[in-house]
């Protein structure tokens, strides 16, 4: 059985109508870090190699532009993602083993995944009912996913007989529940800096990583295998080969100082790497709250609801 509902209804069931400045920052800000170090790390290739031919003070208006670009293409993307989703009808349809839902990132989730299903009144608009899908595709069910849609009367009547058909033939477990008031979520405290943590960790990786490796690795001279061809010129390795003769005593100090360079930005990347990661997950760790009683449906047979961890 598949269920319908309309684009206009959207606004009930998705947080981010209406589109406003705030709904974009929320959307943006903890991506941001990351998108950052991607374009600061694009403007760091792209002005490199502008210095090895001698062109930084000229073109330092592509550097701006490689810096500007990617956190301009994903806000368009982003932006367009989101008027998109505003005005795509949302479907769910009940099959032998499995539901699908659409618009979801994964549209088709497995029964034993479904933790529960919530009906909640709509306020001010009696004849609707926000219809929410409680799934984890992990297997600890650490992080809870959430997809909702509205039903109207008919639709909740319809729903209700398929699910109890489903449950008299084993296919489903998990409960229908019937609130009498509009669940009220306590929001993840999620911190930008977390994300900020895992950001710079990463943009410390990509440096320490080829930096070890490099000075690591044995000299053209030293070893038989052959090396990957170099993507500099004549020109490029002799003004990079100028510099570092220039700065350091020897070829061999040059390699102990990537060397220290390279292990130190490791060591650090993955500390703060990994640090950000736990304190994500940590920040992700909420709580449903429910701001009344409850009433349950004695169809479903449900009288009470836990509170459950969410990561919104």
């Amino acid at each position: 059985m598949q269920f319908e509902q309309p684009a206009e209804l959207n606004r009930y069931v998705d947080s981010s109508i209406p589109l406003t400045w705030a709904v974009r920052w929320r959307a943006l800000k903890f991506g941001l870090p990351l998108l950052a170090c991607g374009s600061i790390m694009l403007a760091e290739q792209v002005a490199f190699r502008l210095w090895l031919n001698d062109r930084l003070s000229s073109e330092l208006h592509l550097i701006a532009v490689c810096a500007v670009a990617p956190i301009f293409l994903i806000m368009l993307a982003l932006e367009l993602q989101l008027r998109i989703a505003h005005r795509t009808r949302r479907r769910l349809k009940l099959e032998a083993k499995q539901v699908s839902i659409s618009p979801a990132k994964y549209n088709r989730v497995r029964f034993e995944k479904i933790i529960a299903w919530r009906l909640e009144p709509v306020a001010g608009r009696p004849e609707f009912k926000k219809l929410t899908l409680e799934y984890s595709l992990d297997k600890k069910r650490k992080v809870l996913r959430e997809w909702s849609m509205v039903l109207r009367t008919e639709q909740e009547r319809a729903f209700l007989s398929e699910m109890e058909q489903l449950r008299q033939v084993g296919s489903i477990t998990a409960e229908v529940v019937r609130l009498t008031q509009p669940l009220v979520r306590k929001k993840a405290n999620r911190r930008l800096r977390s994300t900020a943590a895992v950001a710079v960790g990463f943009y410390f990786l990509m440096h320490g990583i080829p930096l070890l490796g490099g000075g690591l690795l044995p000299a053209s001279g030293e070893s038989e295998q052959p090396r990957a061809k170099s993507q500099l010129t004549d020109r490029e390795k002799a003004k990079f080969r100028e510099v570092v003769l220039k700065h350091f005593a020897s070829p061999e100090e040059f390699r102990r100082f990537i060397v220290f360079a390279g292990g130190s930005l490791t060591v650090l990347g993955a500390g703060l790497y990994f640090s950000g990661l736990s304190a994500i997950r940590k920040d992700g760790e909420g709580q449903i709250s429910l701001t009344k009683g409850n009433e349950a449906n004695e169809d479903v047979g449900k009288q009470s609801v836990e509170c459950v961890k969410m990561l919104d």
